[in-house]
């Protein structure tokens, strides 16, 4: 039977390749973001500030750890004598899904003016 403390090291173990597929994810969104936010929209225009930028790279991975700190504490607060791959599992689907949005937002813009023919302004 596992403690209270070796669910959180557990966790925490798991916390660098969590991280690692983010900034995979986070990085494929960026790019997307960049490539086809800047062909959605009229020539001198930008899909995203680019000092928003920024938030669009940090912000989420912030928000990922904060979900996944959050997963261990609801894994110690509903304590079974071992971790919950389940939860773990699904901490890291919804923080890649969060993190994949902005790349995402970009592509639909990007189809929504190749359907149309028009750009975005």
């Amino acid at each position: 039977m596992n403690t209270r403390t070796d669910i959180i090291r557990w966790w925490e173990v798991r916390r660098y390749s969590f991280n690692a597929l983010l900034l995979a994810v986070g990085f494929a969104s960026w790019l997307l973001l960049m490539i086809a936010g800047s062909a959605a929209v009229e020539p001198g225009h930008d899909f995203v500030e680019p000092l928003s930028m920024f938030n669009v790279i940090v912000i989420p991975i912030l928000l990922a750890n904060i979900f996944y700190t959050l997963g261990w504490m609801a894994d110690i607060v509903l304590y079974s004598g071992r971790p919950r791959i389940r939860l773990y599992k699904s901490v890291l689907i919804f923080t890649a899904v969060l993190t994949a949005i902005p790349g995402t937002w970009a592509v639909v813009a990007w189809l929504m003016t190749v359907f149309t023919g028009r750009k975005l302004d």
